[in-house]
């Protein structure tokens, strides 16, 4: 579909979760480090269609084969872990069920030695679900009687493709690009110009999406400030901003 397309897409959907959650689930308020609860109102819808909305990072890293699955598989594998330990046992369950489906689906969208090329392709409908699933699941999460994590851990979820999305949507308009314009300046574009396979970049960026994501689960498990974890993830994704682009090949004379 035409960008103009799909954002249409996103934004629909995000204003009909908005109305879900709060017609239908009676969400209207959120809490951040442990301040009294926000009273959304009419700031309500916005706020959820921005939240929605960034998932469509999701299908911004879809840029080679394996890599959105594998890094929604990590993070599958942490809320169910989660979710199980706070006994939310129908989420866990269903996180399991969509593992094991993605992973079906990743074994003939994964790249091997006697398969060069994948059959399978997931493509924009497909990224999109997944990263509308996510963000179900981690607002989800903070509902209830016992919130599986507070909110800043959906950072630490997301770490990888939120770093890399955020950075181009405030590098590309400094350099006179549409932030939405598709190009070769992501993550994953730039270690396989680095000389990468692409079986090798995805297996580094799961590789570092399960480092982020097991800090994220240190930070629980030692009833770390949500401020601090907030802060940890500000100076990584500064560390990335400022830095990131030494990652990128130099031009060839």
């Amino acid at each position: 579909l035409p960008l103009s397309q799909r954002l249409l897409v996103v934004v629909s959907t995000a204003a009909f979760i908005a109305w879900w959650f709060y017609e239908k689930l009676g969400v209207s308020s959120v809490s951040f480090f442990h301040a009294a609860p926000l009273e959304l109102g009419v700031l309500f819808i916005p706020f959820f269609i921005f939240v929605a909305t960034c998932v469509y990072m999701s299908s911004v890293i879809d840029g080679i084969d394996g890599l959105s699955g594998g890094l929604t598989i990590v993070t599958l594998s942490f809320i169910a872990l989660l979710s199980y330990s706070n006994g939310q046992v129908l989420t866990g369950s269903f996180c399991l069920i969509m593992i094991c489906s993605i992973t079906a689906f990743l074994s003939l969208n994964f790249r091997r030695p006697w398969q060069m090329k994948a059959p399978v392709y997931l493509g924009d409908a497909g990224s999109t679900m997944l990263g509308f699933m996510l963000a179900w699941l981690l607002i989800t999460s903070r509902q209830g009687m016992t919130p599986t994590f507070a909110p800043v851990y959906a950072l630490w979820f997301l770490t990888i493709p939120l770093i890399d999305t955020v950075n181009l949507l405030i590098k590309r308009p400094l350099r006179g690009i549409s932030p939405f314009a598709p190009g070769n300046d992501h993550l994953h574009h730039i270690l396989l110009a680095r000389g990468f396979t692409v079986v090798q970049v995805v297996l580094l960026m799961v590789t570092l999406s399960l480092v982020c994501r097991g800090i994220g689960l240190s930070g629980i498990s030692a009833d770390a400030s949500e401020s601090l974890m907030f802060q940890i993830f500000i100076a990584l994704f500064s560390l990335y901003f400022l830095f990131g682009d030494r990652i990128a090949k130099e031009p060839q004379h």
